[in-house]
């Protein structure tokens, strides 16, 4: 009885309520907003984002801010976001590893992003460059040869373990037939300076972070992990030209935490993809050779989820160890 007479309190105070909602909507936003990307500036994420953050600005009218806050493989500026309120003004920076990765292999992670995030889109496509020390090997040939002669003394680094760089530098490293060691850094160019200098021996990295050193004399790149040549890169062949099936996975995306409202999610969620879409904007991306893409936030959450599967399937078959 007492239920049924709530009932008819509790609907009212809904429809009460849906006006100011959609005002809520309709003002948003009613402040600058912030894009946190969780790695050091200068990266792939960090590319990425910023012409995008420039033009989202002209389209929402309000001021938005890039804040690069790394630690932990993208942990600390992910839990950042979370802890922001949760009213649409702070965006997160994801990518493979702090979606898919992390979440399946680091027990402290502690996230668990298909609940606690909305995902909004995918900006673009990406792949991987291989590069490796000069003295290390000129060719994917001559490398593969010199880490085989050496067992265990190839150092290779990435930005924490369990990231996609870990994940697809141990897959290649099984393709390779090599065994090598794993070194941690806290940006791109700590471990491509390290590269160049010869403390490691190789690295998978972005293509944004791994131009500069291109023409250095002091590293070499060997590879492009996708399908086929990057257009900004023609001269790198892909790892399959050279024998190694190998095709990595890699996207750069933008979330909010799930408690953003719907309406407000869904309004941003355009106004991005617009962004990303602009023809400025699109330039930069295809310029570096990555793919524009722009997807829907439920593209994006089925691309986690089918990411999810191939990663977990990997771990549960043995082929590939990520203790460390």
């Amino acid at each position: 009885m007492m239920l049924r007479r709530l009932l008819p309190l509790i609907g009212a105070a809904i429809v009460a309520a849906m006006p100011a909602l959609a005002k809520a909507d309709e003002a948003w936003p009613t402040k600058t907003l912030t894009v946190i990307v969780p790695y050091p500036p200068g990266g792939l994420t960090d590319v990425v984002t910023r012409p995008m953050a420039t033009q989202l600005s002209k389209i929402l009218g309000k001021p938005v801010i890039v804040i690069n806050q790394p630690g932990a493989g993208g942990k600390v500026g992910l839990q950042a976001m979370l802890k922001a309120p949760h009213d649409g003004h702070t965006i997160g920076t994801v990518v493979p590893a702090t979606m898919v990765s992390l979440p399946l292999t680091d027990k402290s992670y502690g996230i668990d992003p298909l609940k606690e995030f909305t995902p909004l889109t995918i900006a673009v496509d990406t792949f991987m460059l291989l590069m490796a020390n000069a003295e290390a090997g000129k060719t994917l040939k001559d490398f593969t040869a010199n880490a085989r002669a050496n067992p265990g003394k190839f150092n290779y680094g990435t930005l924490g373990a369990g990231t996609s760089y870990h994940f697809y530098s141990v897959i290649l490293g099984k393709e390779l037939g090599i065994d090598t060691v794993h070194v941690v850094y806290k940006g791109d160019s700590n471990a491509l300076n390290d590269l160049a200098g010869g403390q490691i021996q190789f690295l998978l990295t972005s293509a944004a972070a791994g131009r500069a050193y291109i023409t250095s004399g002091k590293t070499v790149p060997l590879a492009v992990t996708g399908n086929e040549r990057s257009a900004s890169l023609p001269d790198i062949p892909t790892l399959r030209e050279q024998g190694v099936d190998l095709v990595t996975e890699g996207w750069v995306g933008y979330v909010v935490p799930s408690g953003v409202p719907a309406p407000i999610a869904h309004k941003l969620e355009a106004a991005m993809r617009e962004a990303i879409k602009d023809p400025d904007v699109s330039k930069v991306y295809t310029n570096i050779g990555y793919t524009v893409r722009g997807t829907t936030g439920e593209e994006f959450r089925s691309t986690v989820k089918a990411n999810i599967k191939r990663f977990d399937k990997l771990i549960k078959d043995g082929d590939i160890q990520l203790a460390e």
